[in-house]
């Protein structure tokens, strides 16, 4: 099963708002809505996961209350239902990423987990097939992908790291295994993968285009 993992639970801080992150308004909107809308765009994604954490009670009563979310538990795979949430500590990306991987693979070492930052509200469907095309085109259990410096340059945004003029873009492929994973590194020359909105400046700018 290929699985939509958005991460939603952490503290957001540099957004230096009274609001979770998730719920922050982008033209109205909650940005986490623009990510959901997306992923149910896709052609390849057959289950959305939102990870929560106690840093975001608010984005889990919002997505249980108003979008019919449901808790994880063991009727995942049974269920007709496509969408959940998922309880995590909250302690940090890699912290509950470990987490995330304990709990599937409990359940199945075959799920594809591909990892979606909840603060990309601009990644569509089509650019996510894209990169899950690639992925199943070749044979590493792990994929990351990476924009050109360029392209952050060319919009004035800031990064907060880059391996050889390469940025992480926030949508990483994993095996539903918590073991190291081979990885295979997936240039993508998208401006839409850019927009991580981490500051007012980048939630602007993200709201010009949407």
């Amino acid at each position: 099963m290929i699985i939509a993992l958005v991460m939603a639970g952490g503290k957001g801080l540099r957004l230096e708002s009274d609001i979770e992150k998730p719920l922050f308004p982008i033209n109205d909107r909650p940005l986490i809505t623009y990510v959901l809308e997306n992923i149910k765009e896709s052609k390849w994604i057959e289950k959305t996961v939102v990870a929560v954490s106690p840093n975001d009670p608010n984005t889990k009563k919002y997505l249980i209350d108003d979008l019919n979310f449901s808790p994880f538990d063991n009727s995942f795979y049974e269920s007709d239902n496509d969408d959940y949430c998922l309880d995590t500590l909250g302690k940090g990306y890699v912290e509950d990423l470990s987490n995330i991987l304990e709990i599937f693979e409990a359940k199945s070492k075959e799920d594809i987990l591909i990892f979606i930052n909840a603060d990309l509200p601009l990644v569509s469907g089509e650019i996510l097939d894209e990169i899950l095309s690639h992925y199943l085109s070749q044979d590493k259990p792990a994929l990351s992908t990476l924009v050109p410096v360029e392209i952050f340059e060319k919009y004035g945004v800031n990064y907060s790291y880059e391996f050889n003029g390469k940025v992480p873009s926030g949508i990483n492929i994993l095996r539903s295994e918590n073991v190291v994973q081979e990885e295979e590194l997936l240039i993508i020359q998208r401006d839409e993968l850019i927009f991580n909105v981490n500051t007012i400046d980048t939630a602007i700018l993200a709201s010009k285009f949407l």
